[in-house]
């Protein structure tokens, strides 16, 4: 078909499309009773309430300080101050079981028959005025324990600490066992002197009359050995000394710490762990030591004869002579009154030694660990 626009003819191929009409939308059928429509419901949101200003000051978290570093001084010095004071304490009990020791040792050696601990005990009574008697020499005991007790304690837990808090390698059995002997050697040499003091006091009671040396005090004594045996006798004995202190402190130091460590894994920190491990402690040092004890006391208390000889020639003469002048059995003799001395003297020490660190230390922020004797709580 064609068409003309604007005066031209256009031609179109195909069918010819009519214009469609628009389709007008169908309005609905009125209802007999319409329902009107709902009015729109308005939401009421509630204002929001304005916020008062605060002058409150922001908490800030405190900055963390870092740990204090261990006194290990201070730590070290409770430890010599505790030893010492646990050490007067249980000589201070133990005293007239320790003149009760001293006197059947000197019997023993006089080969006298009468050898029983009561029996000695009453003699002594008798003999030395009274109860007074059993504490002859006291004061040179307290002035040994202020020395000995002092080092060999503090030494040797000071080593155990320092061990463990500063290289965190705590002491096996070995190692324990060798510290406790070389705290016991360094105690026993720089307490000789007094021990020599003490020995003197004990035993010038079995002497006669006139062969007493009626010394007054320990400082008496000191004096007198000095003026008349000269400085380095002192130190009279002290081989036997140095190597008894190194029995006992090897009975009681190492296996008290082991003991007690591998007690409280069954029984906890309670009192039969420390009781339990001071008893093994005591019983350990009284059998080591007892044989190095009685040639000690036999070497401090001896005076030359009337020829000027001095009865044993050394440590090593005096128990071989020992030996053969009394028997093997004899180097144990007055082991009832040694053990019951020695090993309430250990179990002493040891229990005061843990209470005072309880008491003085254990409340402190100075060193690191509490120590805890019992659960006090």
């Amino acid at each position: 078909y064609q068409r003309r626009v604007h005066g031209i003819y256009i031609f179109h191929m195909g069918d010819k499309k009519e214009p469609q009409a628009a389709v007008k939308p169908v309005a609905p059928l009125p209802t007999a009773n319409p329902t009107p429509a709902p009015a729109p419901v308005k939401v009421q949101t509630p204002a929001p309430k304005p916020v008062a200003p605060t002058t409150a000051p922001i908490k800030v978290a405190a900055p963390v300080a870092p740990p204090k570093k261990k006194n290990v001084l201070v730590q070290n010095m409770w430890n010599f101050i505790c030893g010492g004071l646990a050490g007067m304490c249980a000589t201070c009990t133990i005293q007239p079981l320790d003149m009760v020791k001293t006197r059947m040792q000197l019997k023993s050696e006089a080969r006298t028959a009468k050898m029983s601990t009561l029996g000695t005990a009453i003699d002594l009574f008798k003999t030395e005025g009274g109860l007074v008697g059993f504490y002859k020499g006291l004061g040179s005991a307290l002035m040994r324990q202020v020395v000995y007790a002092t080092l060999r304690m503090g030494i040797f837990y000071s080593v155990l600490d320092v061990a463990k808090d500063k290289y965190n390698h705590p002491l096996n059995p070995l190692e324990k066992a060798g510290a406790s002997l070389c705290v016991g050697a360094i105690a026993a040499m720089a307490a000789n002197p007094f021990d020599l003091a003490l020995i003197r006091f004990q035993a010038d009671g079995t002497l006669p009359v006139n062969e007493r040396r009626n010394y007054k005090n320990f400082a008496d004594a000191l004096v007198k050995i000095i003026k008349s045996e000269g400085f380095f006798n002192l130190w009279r004995g002290a081989t036997p000394a140095v190597t008894r202190a190194m029995a006992i402190n090897l009975g009681m130091l190492a296996p008290y710490e082991e003991c007690k460590a591998r007690l409280k894994k069954v029984w906890g920190d309670s009192y039969p762990t420390y009781i339990a491990s001071s008893f093994l402690a005591g019983f350990l040092a009284a059998f080591l030591g007892l044989p190095f004890d009685n040639a000690k006391t036999k070497m401090q208390k001896m005076k030359a004869g009337a020829d000027g000889k001095m009865p044993y020639k050394g440590f090593f003469d005096c128990l071989a002579k020992t030996l053969k002048n009394e028997g093997f059995l004899r180097y144990w003799v007055g082991f009832s009154i040694f053990y019951v001395r020695v090993g309430t003297h250990a179990m002493l020490i040891l229990l005061f030694t843990d209470l005072l660190k309880y008491l003085i230390v254990g409340r402190k922020q100075s060193i690191s660990q509490p120590y805890n004797l019992i659960s006090l709580e």
